[in-house]
């Protein structure tokens, strides 16, 4: 047997701490983000909010050992004025060690920094920490995963069943649950971790979920041939479980609303802007850049001081501007596709995908997630969270894509105009929405819609029991 040596390229995308900071900057709230900026402002001599005069200074070239010399224009970032721009940047390719400028902030760790820990400590293989890493960023604000496992294997081209594999252990995380792909799974995962898989309650959800939420206990009795007590007594013990893991300790801790994007309107016309109005001035200090060029006369921990808080002042810069760059182009298409919702109301919604966006844009369907993650836009319609307009479509008979927040809407319009006497059922939803609105749906989806609406079933819509 003849061995020889093979020499070959292979292509590996090294999650960084570096894009591990761009990815945290791109889904900050703009509050959260402001406060990190002060605070870093406060730290990092590097940084200025002062007032700066209108003066052109040329510098000389960068040092090579300087990061990115190739790809920033430093004098950009001595002014405050870079921030509002909306060029593309450039890509960054920094490996400095010493830099996470979204650490200094003191708040309590995240979910999805939680979440990202356990994936690095639980998987050694890297193309498994990635699938991790992409369902971390799938999630929705309950805690489930938006996207289908094929999803993520074609994202990230990588067999569906390292995929499968990797989910099957990733909803074992802390919050048990955590990544199901529906509030069953979710369910059925808690008792699993409880070696609940043999009992009555593991039987119930797995075999009677829709019986389980329309209280239909004798179907469970007559199937089953058990007594209605541990039917119910059962059902006692499932409402202890959480059918939203991302709910309790890691719930949102702040309350207050700040829009990251303005739209205007004037006539017909809608204009876009980033909410830059309580933004600090942040830019680069002209003093302690002319003392880094100069650095031959400082010592060694002079250099590294300076070093380190020049990487950190730029990466920060750069980062927000890449935020500030990407969320702002989302927002003009959002509001480009959906200019018949502003000027005519929900009615007139259309269902756009995260990938349609990405592809306008060119950037990856899972930057779009994270980008429009806890970000809200202010209207004249009200404020809306950005994740708000993004809905899945459904053919009408006509041949046209309804979103399904229209749907949802059609469905609360009717209810709340039936007969409190006489509610509809899911059967007679499915059909007004046919014969009234040309939508033709399923009545499962119809089910999954009310429920999403918080709406009753029928049964407990009726007279008295009537919300």
């Amino acid at each position: 047997m003849k061995q020889k040596l093979e020499i070959g390229l292979k292509q590996e995308l090294k999650l960084t701490p570096q894009l591990l900071t761009l990815v945290k900057i791109l889904q900050l709230p703009l509050l959260e983000l402001q406060q990190i900026v002060t605070t870093e402002i406060e730290q990092n001599p590097f940084l200025s909010d002062d007032i700066i005069e209108d003066e052109e200074v040329t510098y000389e070239e960068i040092e090579p050992e300087l990061p990115l010399k190739d790809e920033i224009d430093y004098e950009y970032f001595f002014h405050d004025e870079w921030k509002r721009s909306i060029l593309p940047s450039e890509k960054l390719n920094r490996e400095s060690k010493d830099f996470d400028p979204v650490e200094i902030a003191e708040k309590p760790e995240t979910l999805e920094e939680y979440l990202l820990t356990q994936s690095h400590i639980f998987f050694d293989d890297p193309d498994e920490i990635r699938i991790a890493e992409e369902i971390v960023y799938s999630l929705s604000e309950e805690g489930l995963l938006e996207v289908s496992l094929e999803v993520i294997s074609q994202n990230l081209n990588l067999p569906i069943e390292m995929v499968e594999k990797v989910h099957s252990k990733f909803k074992f995380f802390d919050p048990i649950g955590i990544g199901s792909r529906s509030v069953k799974e979710c369910l059925l995962t808690q008792l699993e971790n409880k070696n609940k898989k043999e009992s009555l309650e593991y039987t119930i959800i797995n075999e009677f979920y829709d019986e389980f939420l329309t209280n239909k206990i004798y179907i469970i009795e007559n199937r089953l041939k058990i007594t209605a007590n541990k039917i119910i007594k059962a059902f006692e013990e499932i409402k202890k479980l959480n059918p939203k893991p991302s709910n309790g300790i890691w719930g949102k801790t702040y309350d207050y609303i700040l829009p990251d994007i303005i739209v205007e309107q004037k006539g017909e016309e809608f204009f876009v802007y980033l909410n830059l109005q309580s933004f600090p001035e942040i830019h680069l200090s002209r003093s302690y850049f002319e003392m880094y060029r100069n650095k031959d006369k400082l010592n060694h921990e002079e250099k590294k001081f300076l070093k380190n808080k020049f990487d950190a002042a730029l990466f920060l810069l750069e980062g927000i501007y890449r935020r500030n760059n990407t969320l702002l182009k989302i927002a003009e298409k959002i509001v480009n596709i959906q200019k018949e919702f502003f000027l005519f109301g929900i009615s007139n919604l259309k269902p756009i995908r995260l990938i349609d966006i990405a592809n306008i844009i060119g950037i990856h369907e899972a930057t779009v997630s994270r980008a429009i993650e806890n970000k809200y836009m202010e209207t004249p319609s009200g404020i809306f969270p950005l994740k708000f307009f993004f809905s899945k479509g459904v053919k009408n008979i006509l041949g046209y894509e309804v979103s399904n927040k229209k749907i949802m809407n059609c469905i609360k319009d009717e209810i709340e105009k039936e007969d409190p006497q006489k509610p509809y059922s899911d059967v007679e939803l499915v059909k007004i929405l046919e014969e009234k609105y040309f939508i033709k749906i399923a009545r499962r989806t119809v089910a999954k819609y009310r429920e999403n609406l918080n709406i009753l079933p029928s049964s407990k819509r009726k007279g008295e029991y009537r919300r």
